[in-house]
């Protein structure tokens, strides 16, 4: 829940925070436009390398971001450990896709806690289909380990379980909340 609200100093070491900004205030716009949740949203910079913190929760009430954590990204059907990100909306490509989604329903699954989401554009309109969601994985660090790297995912966005459970006390009461994965 918000209640966890830090300082936004806290976090002045994010890379490129230009940038975030510009992607906070386009969210933004689309939330109201859109009649979304403009409490916060979750924003997912794959530019960054894994092992950073690379997911993060923007408040627009505060205008920064309130909590951070590392994220993987999706492994495609590459067996290279530590590939960049490549990005897809094709079925089995078990890559992550770019684009806004709405976090929707909250459920428990293979994995615990996990949320469904609706691709809103293009780039991501088949992840309800292709079983793309936000869920925990065991081997996710809590914080960040770079330069190691994080385990990769099918193409879910894929957290810790204690940030999972950070999530879900942000998420469980809200709806219509924006996730908007960029690079």
């Amino acid at each position: 829940m918000i209640a966890l609200l830090m300082a936004a100093n806290f976090f002045s070491h994010i890379p490129n925070m230009e940038k975030m900004e510009a992607k906070a205030a386009e969210a933004k716009n689309y939330c109201i436009e859109c009649d979304m949740n403009t409490k916060f949203c979750i924003l997912v910079d794959y530019s960054l390398p894994s092992g950073v913190d690379r997911l993060f929760v923007w408040s627009f009430e505060k205008n920064c971001v309130i909590d951070e954590y590392p994220v993987a990204h999706g492994r495609g059907k590459s067996k290279h450990l530590y590939d960049r990100p490549r990005f897809s909306n094709v079925p089995n490509s078990y890559l992550s896709s770019l684009g806004m989604c709405r976090i929707a329903e909250r459920y428990e699954g293979k994995y615990g806690t996990s949320y469904r989401l609706d691709g809103l554009e293009k780039t991501n309109s088949n992840v309800r289909a292709r079983d793309i969601v936000i869920h925990s994985f065991n081997d996710m660090p809590d914080t960040e380990i770079y330069p190691q790297y994080c385990p990769r995912s099918r193409g879910c966005v894929m957290v810790s379980e204690n940030n999972m459970s950070r999530l879900d006390d942000l998420l469980k009461d809200e709806q219509n909340v924006l996730l908007y994965i960029y690079k």
